[in-house]
C-alpha cells in the first residue's frame, strides 16, 4: 500500500508541473477526490450544524475549472464565494447559493450535460478504450480538474486503473474523453515500477 502512495506522490509532481520548491507531501494534501466532495456538508459563519450538502460539481470542459458546487433544487455556490475548503464547504452566508441560471458559463456548461464521471475514456490516435472514469481529483488549491481516475469495469470489480493528469487530455466531449497516447495511460503497476524515473510522462 505503501509503495503505491509513494509512487502516487512523485507521479503526481512529475505529471503536474507544480512548482518543484513545494514539497510533494503538501501537493498531495492539496488534491480532492469528488468521491471525497459529494456529500461534503456546507456551513455558513452564522449557523453550527450544515445548511446542505454538496450534491455534484460542475467541470467546464474547455479548461479544466471547477464551475460550481451543485446543492438541491439546481441551486449553486461559486468557487468565488467558497471561504474554505477542508473537511466541509464554507460560506459567508446563505446568500451565496444562488440559482444555477444566475450564472451564465454555468448555465452553459450545465445545458450540455457533460460527464466527467462514468465518461469514456479513449486515446487520441491509436483509439484504445482506458475504460470509464471512476473518480477524479481537484485541486483544493486552484479549484481546477488535475486527474482523472480510469479503470474499466465488471460489476463491482475495477481491473486496468489508470490515474491521467490533465495535461494529458486532448478534449472532454459529451460522454467521452480524448486523451494522449504514449504514457500517459499507464497503468498504475507501471507507474510504481517507475516512480523514480526522472520523468514521469514523455508526451
Amino acid at each position: 500500500m505503501w509503495r503505491r502512495w509513494l509512487a502516487r506522490l512523485v507521479w503526481d509532481q512529475e505529471a503536474l508541473g507544480s512548482n518543484p520548491s513545494t514539497p510533494t507531501i503538501f501537493k498531495r494534501l492539496m488534491q480532492k477526490l469528488y468521491s471525497q466532495l459529494i456529500g461534503l456538508p456546507i456551513f455558513d459563519e452564522y449557523s453550527p450544524v450544515p445548511i446542505t450538502l454538496v450534491r455534484d460539481l460542475l467541470i467546464d470542459p474547455e479548461n479544466g475549472k471547477l464551475l460550481a458546487f451543485i446543492v438541491k433544487n439546481q441551486r449553486i455556490i461559486v468557487p468565488l464565494d467558497v471561504i474554505r475548503l477542508g473537511s466541509g464547504l464554507f460560506i459567508k452566508d446563505r446568500e451565496h447559493i444562488v440559482v444555477m441560471d444566475d450564472v451564465l458559463r454555468v448555465a452553459q456548461v450545465a445545458q450540455q450535460k457533460t460527464k466527467i464521471m462514468g465518461a469514456r475514456v479513449i486515446t487520441q490516435h491509436q483509439k484504445t478504450y482506458l475504460g470509464r472514469v471512476v473518480d477524479y481529483e481537484i485541486d483544493s488549491h486552484s479549484l481546477t480538474l488535475s486527474t482523472l481516475h480510469v479503470a474499466k469495469t465488471y460489476l463491482f470489480f475495477r481491473f486496468q486503473e489508470k490515474i491521467i493528469p490533465f495535461h494529458a487530455i486532448v478534449r472532454i466531449n459529451k460522454e467521452t474523453i480524448i486523451v494522449k497516447d504514449a504514457r500517459a495511460t499507464l497503468p498504475l503497476a507501471e507507474k510504481e515500477k517507475t516512480a523514480t524515473a526522472p520523468s514521469a510522462y514523455a508526451a
